[in-house]
C-alpha cells in the first residue's frame, strides 16, 4: 500500500519529465520498499515496463481492457463506501470497505507534497481498503482502493511480486469476465 500520510518527509523532490510525470527511475525508487511504502509496489530487479507490459498481453489474451476491470471493481467499492455499514452486494459480488484517515498517494503524482495524481479519472477511493468475494464462488480478493485509478489511468496492477499484488487475471476472474 502506498503511504498515506501527504506530508511523509520520505516524498523527495524529483524532475519531471516533459509531460510533467516523473522519471521511470523516481518513479520506480517511489513504489520500492520504504518510497511511498513500507513494502513497496515493487520489488528490486522489478521495472514498471516489464510489469505493465506482462500484464497488456495478459489482457489482450483475455479480451479485458484495463477500464473495463477497473470500473467493474470501481462500481463495487463506490456502493461500499456509500454504505453506512460500509458493505455492498451486486450480483453475486460481496465488496466490503474499511476507511482510513488520510489517503493513498499515486506514485505518479507529478507533487505529492501539494496535490493528488489527475491523470485520467484521477484518485478516487484512495482512503480505503477493500475486500470483495464472489458469493458463487467462494473466491475473495483484497487490494487498495487506490488501485482502480492505477489499473484504470496508468495500466498498473503493483509489481508481480509485491504483497499488495492485485492480480489482473485472478480479478478479471473474481469479477466474473470469464
Amino acid at each position: 500500500m502506498l503511504n498515506r500520510l501527504n506530508g511523509d518527509k520520505r516524498l523527495k523532490e524529483v524532475k519531471l519529465d516533459n509531460h510533467g510525470l516523473p522519471s521511470e527511475a523516481a518513479l520506480e525508487a517511489r513504489m520500492r520498499p520504504r518510497g511511498f511504502s513500507r513494502a513497496g509496489v515493487l520489488v528490486p530487479n522489478e521495472t514498471v515496463r516489464e510489469d505493465t507490459a506482462a500484464d497488456a498481453e495478459l489482457l489482450r489474451n483475455l479480451k479485458l481492457t484495463y477500464a473495463e476491470i477497473a470500473s467493474a471493481l470501481d462500481a463495487l467499492i463506490a456502493a461500499a463506501e456509500a454504505s453506512p455499514v460500509h458493505q455492498a452486494r451486486l450480483g453475486p459480488l460481496q465488496c466490503e470497505v474499511r476507511v482510513h484517515q488520510g489517503f493513498q498517494i499515486c506514485p505518479w503524482a507529478p507533487d505529492p507534497h501539494q496535490a493528488q495524481c489527475s491523470a485520467g479519472q484521477g484518485v478516487r477511493h484512495g482512503s480505503v481498503d477493500w475486500r470483495v468475494t464472489n458469493l458463487t464462488t467462494g473466491e475473495e480478493m483484497k487490494g487498495p482502493g487506490l488501485i482502480v485509478h492505477l489499473i484504470r489511468d496508468h495500466h498498473f496492477f503493483e509489481g508481480p511480486l509485491s504483497p499488495n499484488r492485485v492480480d489482473p487475471f485472478q480479478l478479471a476472474h473474481l469479477l466474473g469476465f470469464f
